[in-house]
């Protein structure tokens, strides 16, 4: 027992005292030290779950990035956009944008005109903003703006051809799915607000009046961009994060519980302690102290690790609060982990094939052209939006995933294999693999589908390539010579073609005719020549036929034949006609005082004959002219008779009530059906140019004129021979029984006014040599 007063007693109260001290200021200590550990913990894990919304951001604008440039790069959709064919536009976007579900894809013209866009609503006003910070001059433009009173995530990239025709974009709205989605990574509660006069939630993961009580005011905002705040109700810790630099801010909401209830637990564990046993020693309270804060520091380490993308780290294996902790850390290292990888395989695989996409193709090739000679092998699927339609989109797909395993399987291995199109595909060799025959039947054979067997026509193009050419380095002439072969290979009988040299200038120049043809059309920069069609019977010229012309600024003098071959393909050719008809209409009616029998011939092209239209144009063409549609005659070959014969027919037969006179051009070289030919409502056969130039001493080609010019007087027809280049020839085709002849004999085609002088010189001197007659 011990006495009051004694050593031991004084000792045992010392060391009591001590001990108590000791313990109360330890855990005073140990509590205040939590507790700003608790805080500091709270702002870092604020700290890091802006990093991940930064990140997120960020990895969304490299996906519309990538997306937007893989959009401007294609062919197609530059084509398109060169030659302005808005339903095509308006479809590539629509589908582009699909592909990642972009809630808004627009195309601006370099002047920054809105061209189109998926969002009906949207109009030149809202771009204003966008208009006033973009650098028109940069290959892409990343911005977060309000548009619509929606915030979105915008990427713009240049289209060029080669140089800047538009801008093409693609936008993510910062929606309710995204605050849920960056909440579900974060573990926080996610607002996108909008701070203008006052405060306007645009969407939050929290009920609207509750995101709006912790900032009444837009006041705060700029302040909590550096330093986390306590909203009023002492509920959350929020840190703002400006995001286009004025009034649209995110917020994120740690809730306080969370750091709070940490702190009271371990604090009340403390008192616990300290009330049990005053007099625990030293060692357990350094064991204590180690236990507490030891996890804690390394869960600070990791988290700053996986703030900087970095986290190598072990985490402590604790229970409780620490541990809770710890295994949300773990969580959100393998989230982000899984969405990184997510990420690159979506920036790097086509999601329906599994091959690898456009962009990562471009990079592949990039960094093996410049050390390695190679091959490359663009195979195309002919004819492919006719299976989608036929079959529907669904065996569309499945015939793509099925040729993708097919070119996997590939013997020998291509270095790479990638989907560069919607049916366009793209191999790597390093030589090519001989016989290339085999190997594109292989991939032809038909795939069981839908109980049908299904086959796909292919065609091939390839380009050899070493990497001693310094054009090898360049990624887009590299794919754009490839394309140019797959171009050339669609003409061959087996679908086979190499890329040959000197294929790009042509490629060039075509893109420069069809992108410079409807400003020329415009501007009146093509001009029409007349050729005089001449009767034998009196010598008297009461027919012309009229001929396009185009003098280039910088091509020079372009044949016909090369631009309206061109303009079909581009579908142009409408404009095209129409140009020649309006002018040789206004012609017609100028000569129609001095010539009122003279006709005016213009040729059709094979598009112009399917165009149901055409009859009501050139109708109404003729009225504003006030020109009688006798004045008109239209010439169509017998081989685009041929294309649609029935349609053909049915247009023609439309044409021919309006009184126009119709001739059958370049006769005898399109195996045209006599069966067709005896339905066509036509007045006029005009033989070929290549069985007149020689008919003066080669029998065959006068026997061939002669059966035409009898087959055609009995079917009612008259007869014009083309090509006539001499005297003898003039008097074998009167033998012949031709009606009309035209050629370089009487006049080369000419100019309105030069034609005009001919025509009275032409009459003037007929009239003199008939007086002359006995």
């Amino acid at each position: 027992m011990l006495m009051p007063g004694s050593l031991r007693h004084r000792l045992l109260l010392v060391i009591v005292a001590l001990l108590a001290g000791l313990a109360l200021a330890t855990a005073l200590a140990s509590l205040t030290a939590m507790k700003q550990d608790s805080r500091q913990q709270a702002h870092e894990v604020l700290a890091v779950a802006a990093n991940v919304f930064e990140q997120l951001l960020d990895d969304r604008a490299q996906q519309l990035g990538q997306s937007v440039q893989i959009l401007a790069a294609d062919f197609g959709f530059r084509q398109a956009v060169a030659t302005s064919e808005s339903a095509t536009i308006q479809s590539v976007l629509e589908n582009h944008g699909a592909r990642i579900d972009a809630q808004l894809v627009l195309l601006m013209s370099p002047q920054g005109e809105l061209l189109s866009s998926s969002r009906l609503e949207l109009d030149q006003a809202q771009l204003a903003p966008l208009l006033q910070d973009i650098d028109w001059r940069s290959s892409q433009y990343s911005s977060l703006l309000m548009l619509s009173e929606q915030a979105y995530q915008l990427v713009l990239v240049p289209v060029r051809a080669p140089n800047i025709i538009a801008w093409v974009g693609m936008g993510f709205q910062l929606d309710a799915a995204l605050a849920t989605q960056l909440k579900g990574i974060t573990g926080l509660e996610i607002s996108f607000v909008l701070a203008n006069d006052r405060l306007q939630v645009i969407t939050s993961t929290l009920q609207n009046e509750q995101a709006l009580s912790i900032f009444p005011t837009s006041d705060f905002l700029a302040s909590a961009s550096q330093q986390p705040v306590r909203s009023e109700d002492q509920r959350y810790l929020t840190l703002s994060q400006p995001l286009d630099g004025q009034a649209l801010w995110a917020l994120l909401h740690l809730p306080n519980s969370r750091w709070l209830q940490n702190y009271q637990q371990m604090r009340s564990q403390l008192l616990a302690i300290f009330g049990i046993a005053l007099t625990a020693s030293l060692l357990v309270a350094f064991w204590l102290g180690r236990s507490i804060t030891e996890p804690l520091a390394q869960l600070t380490r990791f988290a700053r690790q996986l703030g900087e993308g970095k986290a190598t780290s072990e985490l402590p294996r604790a229970k409780g609060e620490v541990g809770v902790l710890s295994k949300t850390l773990s969580t959100m290292q393998q989230q982000l982990a899984e969405r990184q990888r997510l990420l690159l395989e979506q920036a790097e695989r086509d999601a329906l094939t599994g091959l690898y996409n456009r962009a990562k193709a471009e990079q592949w090739l990039g960094q093996y052209a410049g050390q390695k000679s190679g091959v490359l092998l663009l195979l195309n699927i002919r004819n492919f939006r006719h299976l989608n339609d036929a079959f529907g989109l669904e065996t569309g797909d499945q015939l793509l995933h099925r040729l993708a395993g097919r070119l996997q399987q590939l013997t020998p291995t291509p270095l790479f294999c990638a989907r560069v199109g919607g049916d366009e595909f793209l191999l790597l060799y390093p030589e090519l693999p001989k016989p290339l025959a085999p190997l594109l039947q292989w991939l032809q054979k038909p795939f069981a589908l839908q109980q049908s067997s299904i086959s796909l026509q292919l065609t091939l193009g390839y380009y050899p390539f070493t990497h001693t050419d310094p054009e090898s380095a360049n990624v887009s002439t590299l794919l754009r010579r490839a394309d140019i072969a797959n171009a050339n290979a669609k003409q061959q009988l087996d679908g086979i073609a190499a890329y040959q040299q000197g294929q790009d200038e042509r490629h060039l120049r075509d893109l420069t005719i069809i992108q410079d043809l409807p400003g020329a059309l415009a501007a009146n920069a093509l001009s029409v020549h007349y050729q005089p069609k001449v009767l034998l019977a009196n010598q008297r010229c009461e027919a012309a036929e009229a001929l396009i012309r185009w003098q280039h600024p910088s091509l020079g003098f372009i044949p016909p034949d090369e631009f309206i071959r061109l303009a079909e393909h581009a579908g142009l050719i409408q404009e095209v006609t129409d140009w020649m008809l309006r002018q040789v209409i206004r012609q017609a009616a100028e000569w129609h005082t001095q010539h009122p029998r003279l006709r005016l011939a213009v040729n059709l092209s094979p598009v112009d004959l399917i165009d149901e239209q055409l009859p009501a144009r050139i109708a109404e063409e003729l009225e504003l002219a006030s020109v009688s549609a006798e004045m008109l005659a239209l010439e169509v070959t017998e081989g685009a008779v041929m294309q649609n014969p029935q349609r053909v027919i049915q247009v023609l037969q439309q044409l021919a009530a309006l009184g126009i006179e119709l001739a059958i051009d370049d006769f005898g070289t399109g195996h045209s059906s006599l069966a067709y030919l005896k339905q066509l409502p036509v007045h006029e056969v005009k033989i070929d140019r290549a069985f007149i130039k020689e008919i003066e001493h080669n029998t065959q080609d006068e026997l061939i004129v002669q059966a035409t010019a009898q087959l055609a007087k009995g079917l009612g027809f008259k007869v014009t021979a083309e090509g006539l280049e001499n005297e003898a020839g003039l008097l074998k085709l009167t033998q012949l029984g031709c009606d009309t002849v035209q050629g370089y004999y009487y006049s080369r085609p000419l100019p309105a006014s030069d034609f005009a002088s001919w025509l009275q010189q032409f009459h003037s001197q007929h009239q003199v040599e008939s007086r002359e007659r006995p």
